[in-house]
């Protein structure tokens, strides 16, 4: 296939010329899965990564959306089909430039909200990792779209953990959205865990543990591709997340900090002091039963028991 400027593949390539895309009718490619693009005056060709399943080049795996140089008889692999870059000028690849813009670091107030699998590291021990895969691909856009509804930004997902954030700056009310989504999300995963391949050690639906934190962070685009969320509160975050929904405690957990910006909006289980792991001194927590407005579920759930548990609980 030709290559002017710009060329295209994947398996719809909508609103491209035919002479500028290759389509391939294969439901391991994208729609549009990856861009190859002629830049005449930098003397160099590159290759862009648009999918969701990925691009290796060369064997090696893109980021995703990162212009990635690529030179005469270079392998691009996408699903199970390998296309080889032909170029009688574009002989050779130039190293980028890593430092020609310089990183915007800045630092915001965040709420952020971290969902974690309840003994993910046995559970994963013991299954198929397609099974793995399968699982979390539908569960996680599952709970992305509810993300969406609830104006945050999913950061990363951690193999078995969800990390979304909300900028205070410009979502006021991040505090009150970010619990809802917690509360919503963890309905969801109750709802989706019976038709999920993905079991518990003893063959129960997944559940999820979900912690959230407010507090200052570091804003610092580490990848290129995503703008990395460094601080003490995404560690507390992560920390709370792994003891929510454990040992009879509710499926979300709060700060104190996130607590006092939301008071009167939600109704609170008894408050405890935990040690989190890699910290000093203890931090006081407090799990939400529910929304004061709640509806009929709601209302129910409220009413289930949760066991007994100590005020003074370690991390796992």
């Amino acid at each position: 296939m030709p290559i002017f400027d710009q060329f295209f593949v994947g398996r719809k390539c909508s609103g491209v010329s035919p002479q500028r895309r290759l389509v391939i009718d294969d439901s391991k490619i994208s729609r549009s899965h990856l861009e190859i693009r002629l830049d005449v005056d930098a003397d160099q060709a590159f290759v862009i990564d648009t999918s969701t399943n990925g691009t290796s080049l060369n064997g090696l795996r893109l980021e995703r959306n990162i212009p990635m140089p690529i030179s005469h008889d270079d392998e691009i692999r996408i699903g199970d089909i390998t296309l080889t870059f032909r170029s009688s000028r574009f002989k050779s690849r130039r190293t980028r430039d890593m430092d020609q813009t310089e990183a915007r670091i800045r630092e915001a107030a965040m709420v952020m909200v971290v969902g974690d699998i309840t003994n993910y590291s046995a559970i994963s021990q013991l299954t198929h990792n397609t099974v793995i895969a399968d699982s979390l691909n539908r569960l996680w856009g599952e709970l992305g779209r509810i993300l969406e509804t609830h104006r945050g930004t999913l950061n990363h997902y951690a193999g078995d953990a969800l990390y979304a954030v909300w900028d205070l700056q410009t979502v006021p009310d991040a505090n009150e959205l970010a619990i809802d989504f917690a509360l919503a999300a963890n309905r969801r995963v109750e709802e989706l865990g019976p038709d999920l391949p993905l079991r518990s050690l003893d063959g129960s639906p997944i559940q999820m543990g979900w912690g959230v934190v407010r507090g200052m962070a570091a804003l610092a685009a580490m990848s290129r591709s995503v703008e990395a969320v460094i601080g003490d509160s995404t560690n507390v975050a992560f920390r709370l997340a792994g003891l929510a929904g454990r040992c009879g405690r509710r499926a979300v957990m709060v700060s104190n900090s996130v607590r006092g910006a939301v008071d009167g909006k939600f109704v609170w289980g008894e408050a405890e002091e935990v040690v989190l792991k890699g910290r000093q001194g203890r931090e006081t927590v407090f799990p939400v039963i529910g929304r004061v407005d709640a509806g009929p579920r709601e209302a129910r759930e409220r009413t289930t028991p949760m066991g007994s548990h100590s005020k003074q609980l370690p991390s796992r």
